[in-house]
């Protein structure tokens, strides 16, 4: 903006006035001028177009209307333009790993405002303020940010600055990934119970990152029953998986196997968009415990069967419900009655029972056992002892084939020792003619006769032979429809009296119970034994069924379910070496459903249950379930009919079982149960109901819930009447039998009980003690047991005897000790005492605490001494007469209490003894030892213990009184302690003893009497000094101060080797000691470089006395240098292929011989002959390593051990040479991105070897693609190339390469070990593939449709993700979504039922890629509006409406809704509320209707049904679908001006002037323009219009008649003719 002064009035009438002005403006760095502008004379002009930041000139020249005169220039002025203000900049999210986010950064156009200090900065929101986290280059395209929390949300936006404005990028909210969590550690599982596994973990450690573990995921799947082998195991189940919430860190895993294994997974799961991720998962095998098998054995069978045994075998239960190792199998078999005859638990499979009943039914079952228990008993098998054949009774029956065989007859009488051939009756050839043999194929049994006695048959018993000798045995013969000829006719088979052997009885209508007998010798076909037999059956007619079989062992029935109903079934018993063919036919039998068969009841001795089963009833159709009811008939216990109660029935209830259970009953109560079986129709489906069938239970007895509570009626000395009350009969719960009672009396010495039963409600109980307290026990007995038992406590009355009252003082204590109490009294005096009789004894009665302990008889004696008593206890005496009076044997009443406090006992001797402290000999400190006495019987009252020391005056306490362990209660032998006195007098006698003292006691210990002697101290200032001499030292010390005048005799100087400093341990070996009169002494021969401890004691005169504590110096002696020689060894630095590592033992620590051990290390570069010296270094340590040595160098090292005193022996030499692979990797490896790959520069390593090198190789590898977040490290083929660069073409776009370039080697030609890498990033290029799109269906709505899309693979993203672009003919151009994670898009504003295209593609850093795209179309919605709606006005004065469809949507139309609502006529100014909107329906495919129609549907008979001329009609139209009506069209249609309809009334003449009124507003139809009138009379007709609605017709005749008519007329034109009206024209 440029200003100036405005023209002044002065300056407008100057010569030339000034009249303009002209503006010129130069650029003043470029020199470059604009054109002049002319401006008026106002003050100021806006100069537009220049350049931001630019220095300009600024000349304004006045102009005048006459051009030729130029007018100086009134200003120049300079000025610069400021900067552009920048626009937002676009920075957006590329990518964002765990801990970092990539920008994109698109450069802005234009770029007017990068001018003077021009910035760009990173932000990031903080606490709801923006801070600056650095500056990055302007030019810059991406930026990154580092070191940031996973699972953390951050915000950042970019700041542009220039010199003077600034501006900011939209904010970018970025939240970073998640980082895969670490394993739970610690996981463990433990197992609680059987089925269930307690599994535990430690959560893994998250604390660098804000990600959660939002769950854990619990996988586990048995690995198998640890009961089973490999090839029985249970197909694999399926995983199972439990989610824990985040700080659970404990599961139990229940209904598992039992003992089995699981194998268990833990994995953390950290939340993410959408979902979760996994971390590592820990697996773990956990086993569940052993339980009790949860299944029965298998298949029990008979498997043998005699007159008294039984044998069963049965298989385990299946591996997989054993639930543990079994240890055995515990079997019970009973009788009918229910009586165990016999149980046990065996080890193996199978059992022999014997010692049975003949010909008796037994059930049997069996249970597996585990250690956890016993498993549940398999269904009873019922079976029955029974003998098997003909047999000799006691002997041994014919054996055939392996087996025993019964067989009858007379023995052949043909000598010994000859064949026999037998030929049963039955398999002789019936065709006596026959020339074969008498017999079929295979029927023949060789055998040889014994030698012993014959075995007679039924005529007498006689000896059975042995076995004898078989020479032939019979094959097997095959199953039922064989044809093999070699099964001979003596197999075994029954006789084809199929009644005989086999029956089959109907259980219900799909269950039969088959039996047979026995196979028998004599009765049936063939030759024995039978050893089991095998049960076939399959349904007839239906051969594609297979046979079922079933091995029974030895049993002779069994009961099949479920069969079919109406069926034909057919049914073998095959032997397992025979086979019985005789198949028996039958049909299940269905008709109408029968009531239930075979109802019964029972109570299983549970109370309050009761039991209901039966049968399935016979009928056609299968029964659905069981209605039952059931309700209380009345209680056993009440018998009169008072005590019944009303039937009131419970239920109905279902079930589908045939048993039920009926639980919470009253006790001995009668219950009808009532059972209705229900079954559909099969031909409408309905329920049909059976026939009722009814049954009576009992439940079972229980006893009383109470006993009566018993009453004392009568009490005497010696017997009472107790009496009580019956219960009612609803406390009985069984039938009454009796009551029990029990009556306990005792007193001071004696006690008695009395037991008994009654029927009765009391009882008299005699024989009882006068004046005793009792107690009463009563209980009720019924047939269900005994109620609880209810007691009361009472005395019996005083009876006639001896009672002395006057008893207060009678008893005297004579003595007492700590055991004994003497008593005495005075005898019973009939003057002064009461009752009557003598003396039989006086009783003296112990008592302590309230209870009685003893009882004394003593006769006639009057006194007692009572013994066995505790010390200082208070004890009570008491004392009553027992007396021989009318009642022989009472006692009187008992004396008042006498108490007595034994004493305490006479405490042991005491011991007393000297305990020296350590290096102490009885100076002025002394510790004692008292040993106080364990026995409790003196330690009572008054108790004291002191120690007592013997002085001038005698004995004397010394110190306070003594209070330690003694004072316990606990017995013990002794307890010791310990007492110290000090400040003796030195070289005195001392005595001392200890007092125990009670409250009628005292006891002393033996004196304890010892001598102090002096004492002498420590010598003073001991020194230890090494000399110059190795192995010497030199100790020197002052003398002691003398104590008490004791006389000091010498030293004894005592020396210890105490270590060695080079070995670092201290060890204190004695060497040797010394005595000396001198402080001084001089140790020579010690060990060079030693320590060693001096020590230095005085003796006194005579040795005695107590000797100081020993007064210690350390000593180093002189040492020398290092002995011994080294071996070193050398070997290949691990770390580094150029450096040599020389190693060697440590000298022995005791060859140091001096401080500073350290090592001199030689390294020689050997060249021939020649030995170079490398370099040389002093370890500390016992390695050298040599670094930076020259590939394909010899070496030779040595070493020499050193310290402070010097160097010792030069070891051994040793050679080393360092391989060729050694050299040294290329150096300054730099890659340049090409269009066409990327260059590699290197440049060789000079200084590192002596080797020559042939060539280079480049080994790359691609690591990953830098689009995709997972690593690839694809090897690629390796490069050879003899230069120092290479071009590497062919490259992956914008993906990470990894190269290495190592040496080719002319000695090996192998490529060095040392390898230098570089990592580039290959040039990116637009995506190359498309996203696969495809319209949500799902999703789609009429006003919007959403597409969604995969993701291109990250490998054909080929650059940094910038944005996705989309495209469709639902919008404008080209629409960016900068989201990289999003996968969808929803087009809002669509038109319904109407197909669009979508197209989308990624754009990156360089451009975008090729289009992906989809088809959708919206669904169905309301109709559009829009229809241009029009109306027509035709010749006819008819109103025609038309429309098409709606422009808005193409959705289908199936009807037209239209409506006309009168708005406005010519006669109303408002419409009246009784004019509605017209509506009608039209069906879809009309677009045209006549306005007087829609009118006419309404029929408001206010309105008629016409149209109203000149009126305005609102016309609305909308359609309508199955969705709904659309919004409506509006139309104002105007109708037509008509004729009018009526015509003008009132006509009236006044002087020649005849006048009308107004047509009626309703019949005008229009504006009535004019009024035509017709006069005639007087011999004329005139015709004529008037405007007016009067008229004054010239020439009218007075007193002339005349008739006169009128009608109006609109534009439309004239309506009817008004009735003629006649007057006469007055004079």
């Amino acid at each position: 903006m440029v200003t100036w002064d405005a023209l002044d009035e002065k300056a407008r009438q100057r010569n030339p006035p000034i009249t303009w002005y002209a503006l010129n403006i130069r650029e003043v760095d470029s020199g470059e001028s604009f054109p002049s502008v002319p401006v008026s004379s106002g003050a100021f002009h806006r100069a537009r177009g220049l350049t931001p930041d630019t220095l300009y000139q600024f000349q304004l020249v006045p102009m005048s209307e006459d051009v030729t005169e130029v007018i100086s220039p009134l200003r120049i002025q300079t000025m610069r333009t400021l900067c552009g203000v920048p626009s937002t900049p676009s920075f957006l999210e590329s990518s964002t790993p765990s801990r970092s986010v990539t920008f994109d950064i698109i450069p802005l156009t234009p770029d007017d405002w990068q001018c003077s200090d021009l910035t760009t900065t990173l932000q990031v929101l903080n606490d709801y303020v923006w801070e600056d986290i650095r500056p990055i280059e302007n030019s810059a395209t991406s930026v990154v940010v580092d070191g940031l929390t996973p699972c953390s949300s951050y915000s950042y936006r970019l700041k542009l600055s220039n010199l003077h404005e600034t501006t900011h990028s939209d904010a970018q909210d970025i939240t970073t990934d998640e980082e895969v969590p670490g394993e739970v550690t610690s996981a463990s599982s433990e197992s609680t119970s059987p089925q269930t596994l307690n599994v535990s973990w430690t959560p893994p450690d998250m604390s660098d990152t804000a990600c959660e573990v939002v769950s854990y995921r619990i996988q586990y799947f048995l690995v198998g029953h640890m009961s089973c082998p490999l090839d029985e195991q249970p197909a694999d189940e399926a995983h199972q998986v439990v989610y824990t919430e985040r700080d659970i860190t404990s599961i139990p895993l229940v209904w598992l196997e039992h003992y089995a294994e699981y194998n268990i997974s833990i994995t953390p799961l950290v939340a993410v968009p959408g979902g979760s991720t996994a971390g590592e998962a820990v697996s773990l095998i956990g086993s569940t415990s052993t339980a009790a098998p949860s299944e029965a054995p298998r298949e029990v069978i008979l498997k043998g069967v005699a007159k008294t045994q039984l044998t069963f075998q049965w298989r385990p239960p299946p591996c997989t419900a054993q639930n543990g190792v079994i240890t055995g199998y515990s079997y019970v078999i009973a009788d009918n009655s229910g009586e165990m005859s016999n149980s046990g638990t065996v080890d193996t499979t199978s059992v022999k029972i014997s010692d049975l009943d003949q010909d008796t039914e037994y059930t049997f079952k069996v249970a597996a056992v585990t250690s956890a228990g016993i498993g549940p008993y398999s269904s009873p098998v019922k079976e029955t002892t029974r003998s098997r054949g003909n047999e000799c009774s006691g002997k041994h029956p014919l054996q055939v084939g392996g087996r025993l065989s019964s067989l009858t007859g007379d023995t052949p009488s043909w000598g010994s020792g000859q064949p026999i051939f037998i030929v049963p009756h039955h398999l002789r050839s019936r065709n006596r003619r026959h020339t074969g043999p008498p017999f079929r194929p295979g029927g023949i049994i060789k055998i040889k006769r014994s030698t012993q006695s014959p075995c007679s048959g039924s005529s007498g018993a006689a000896n059975c032979p042995t076995p004898p000798e078989i020479t032939e045995s019979l094959g097997v013969c095959p199953l039922a429809g064989s044809t093999d000829e070699n099964c001979g006719a003596a197999y075994p088979r029954f006789s084809y009296d199929r009644e005989d052997v086999m029956s089959i009885v109907r259980l219900g209508r799909t269950e039969v119970r088959v039996t047979w007998r026995d196979w028998s010798l004599t009765k049936d076909r063939g030759v024995g034994p039978v050893t089991g037999y095998l049960l076939r059956y399959r349904r007839r007619h239906r051969l594609i069924e297979p046979v079922i079989e079933i091995p029974k062992g030895m049993s002779l029935y069994h009961e099949l379910f479920n069969l079919t109903a109406n069926a034909d079934y057919e049914f073998e018993v095959v032997a397992l070496k025979g086979m019985m063919g005789l198949p028996a036919r039958f049909r299940t039998r269905c008709g109408e459903l029968d009531p239930v068969p075979n109802l019964a009841v029972t109570n299983n001795g549970e109370y309050g249950t009761l039991v209901v089963s039966w049968d399935t009833p016979i009928g056609v159709c299968t029964v659905q379930y069981y209605e039952y009811v059931y309700g209380e008939l009345s209680m056993k216990a009440c018998p009169d009919e008072g005590c019944k109660r009303p039937f009131s029935p419970r239920g109905p209830s279902n079930t589908t079982e045939n048993i039920i259970t009926l639980t919470y009953l009253g006790d001995y109560t009668e219950y009808n149960i009532s059972i209705i079986p229900v079954t559909l129709d099969p031909k409408d489906g309905y329920l049909l109901y059976g026939e009722e069938r009814s049954i009576v239970g009992t439940t079972s007895e229980n006893a009383p819930t109470r006993t009566p509570t018993p009453t004392l009626t009568t009490t005497k000395p010696t017997s009472v009447v107790v009496s009580w009350s019956n219960l009612s009969c609803w406390e009985m719960a069984g039938e009454f039998t009796m009551y029990s009672y029990i009556l306990r009396q005792s007193w001071e010495y004696d006690g008695l009980e009395i037991k008994g039963t009654t029927t009765e409600n009391s009882v008299e109980i005699k024989g009882l003690i006068a004046y005793a307290e009792f107690t009463f026990e009563l209980q009720i007995h019924s047939t269900g047991g005994a109620a609880p038992v209810s007691i009361i406590n009472g005395r019996t009355e005083p009876s006639t005897g001896i009672f002395p009252w006057n008893l207060a003082a009678i008893l005297v204590t004579e003595n007492v000790t700590s055991s004994t109490v003497a008593l005495s009294w005075r005898a019973w005096d009939p003057e002064i005492d009461n009752g009557t009789g003598t003396v039989q004894s006086y009783i003296i009665r112990v008592s302590q605490d309230d209870m009685v302990i003893d009882i004394i008889d003593a006769g006639l004696n009057l006194s007692v001494t009572v013994d066995g008593l505790d010390f200082d206890k208070m004890y009570d005496f008491r004392l009553f007469i027992v007396a021989r009076g009318p009642v022989p044997g009472v006692r009187g009443l008992i004396s008042d209490p006498h108490f007595v406090r034994t004493h305490c006992a006479v405490p042991s001797r005491p011991g007393l003894e000297l305990k020296l402290l350590p290096k102490t000999e009885l100076l002025n400190k002394v510790i004692l030892k008292l040993q106080i006495p364990g026995e409790a019987g003196w330690r009572c009252r008054n108790l004291a213990a002191h120690l007592q020391k013997e002085g001038d005056g005698g004995w004397t306490n010394d110190g306070e009184q003594l209070v330690n362990n003694y004072m316990k209660d606990t017995e013990t032998d002794y307890y010791e302690d310990f007492v110290q006195r000090e400040d003796l007098v030195p070289c005195s006698e001392v005595a001392y003893r200890v007092q125990l003292v009670n409250d009628h006691h005292t006891v002393y210990s033996e004196p304890l009497r010892f001598t102090t002697l002096g004492k002498l101290s420590n010598v003073r200032n001991l020194t230890v000094t090494e000399t110059e001499e190795p192995g010497e030292l030199f100790v020197d010390w002052e003398v002691p101060e003398v104590i008490n005048n004791c006389p000091m005799r010498s030293y004894i100087v005592e020396y210890n080797l105490f270590g060695t400093p080079a070995c670092q341990r201290n060890i204190k070996q004695y060497i040797d000691s010394i005595i000396v009169n001198e402080t001084q002494a001089r140790i020579p021969d010690l060990e060079p470089f030693r320590h060693y401890t001096i020590e230095v004691t005085p003796i006194l005169t005579g040795y005695a006395g107590n000797v100081p504590e020993k007064v210690y110096g350390l000593g180093l002696t002189r040492g020398h240098e290092p002995i011994g020689i080294l071996n070193p060894v050398v070997g290949i630095n691990a770390s580094s292929i150029r450096e040599l590592k020389f190693s060697w033992r440590e000298l022995p620590c005791e060859t140091h011989n001096g401080p500073n051990l350290t090592y001199l290390c030689e390294l020689y570069l050997t060249n021939g002959q020649r030995h170079i010296l490398e370099d040389s270094m002093v370890a500390d340590s016992e390695t050298c390593i040599f670094e930076n040595l020259k590939a394909c160098g010899n070496y030779s090292f040595r070493v020499t051990p050193g310290n402070d005193y010097g160097l010792g022996n030069v070891s051994h030499e040793v050679t080393a040479r360092i391989s060729a692979t050694a050299l040294g990797p290329v150096e300054n490896i730099s890659t340049v991105v090409l269009p066409e790959g990327v260059a590699v520069r290197w440049e060789r390593d000079e200084v590192s070897g002596l080797c020559p090198v042939a060539g280079y190789k480049l080994n790359y590898m691609l690591q990953r693609q830098q689009a995709c977040r997972y690593c690839i490290d694809e090897v690629q083929r390796p490069l050879y190339t003899n230069g120092t660069s290479y071009l590497i073409e062919n490259l992956t776009a914008f993906s990470t390469y990894k190269i290495n370039i190592s040496v080719q080697l002319d000695e090996q030609g192998s490529v060095g070990l040392v390898l230098r890498e570089k990592i580039f990033t290959s040039k990116s290029t637009a995506p190359t593939e498309a996203p696969v799109v495809r319209a949500d269906t799902s999703l789609s709505k009429s006003q919007s449709l959403t597409f969604k899309w995969n993701p291109i693979n990250c490998t054909a993203l080929n650059g940094i993700f910038k944005q996705y672009t989309f495209k469709s003919n639902g919008t404008k151009g080209e629409i960016g979504i900068s989201n990289r994670r999003r996968r969808s898009r929803t087009l809002p504003n669509l038109i319904p039922c109407t197909t669009y295209q979508f197209q989308i593609r990624v754009v990156n850093s360089i451009g975008g890629g090729p289009f992906g795209s989809a088809f959708g179309t919206t669904a169905i919605g309301k109709p559009g509006r829009d229809f241009s709606l029009s109306s027509e006005t035709r010749d006819d004065k008819t109103v025609i409406l038309h429309w098409q469809r709606s422009a808005q949507n193409p959705c289908p139309i199936d009807h037209y809704v239209i409506g006309a609502l009168l708005t406005d006529d010519l006669c109303e100014e408002v419409i009246p509320r009784g004019h509605e909107r017209e509506e009608m329906t039209l069906a879809g495919t009309l677009t045209s209707i006549r306005l007087e129609e829609i009118l006419m549907n309404g029929n408001d008979p206010k309105d008629g049904n016409n149209l109203k001329a000149r009126s305005i009609y609102q016309v609305t139209l909308r359609a309508r679908n199955s969705i709904g009506d659309g919004e409506e069209d509006f139309l104002e249609v105007k109708t037509p001006e008509l004729a009018p309809s009526g015509s003008p009334g009132a006509i009236a003449q006044v002087m020649g002037t005849i006048s009308w009124s107004e047509v009626p507003c309703k019949e005008r139809n229009g504006v009535i323009v004019d009024y035509e009138f017709a006069l005639s009379g007087d011999g004329i007709v005139r015709t004529d219009v008037s405007t007016r609605k009067e008229v004054t017709p010239p020439g009218l005749m007075a007193g002339s008649t005349y008739s006169f008519k009128v009608r109006a007329g609109t534009s439309a034109g004239y309506g009817p003719w008004s009735e003629e009206v006649h007057f006469q024209v007055n004079e």
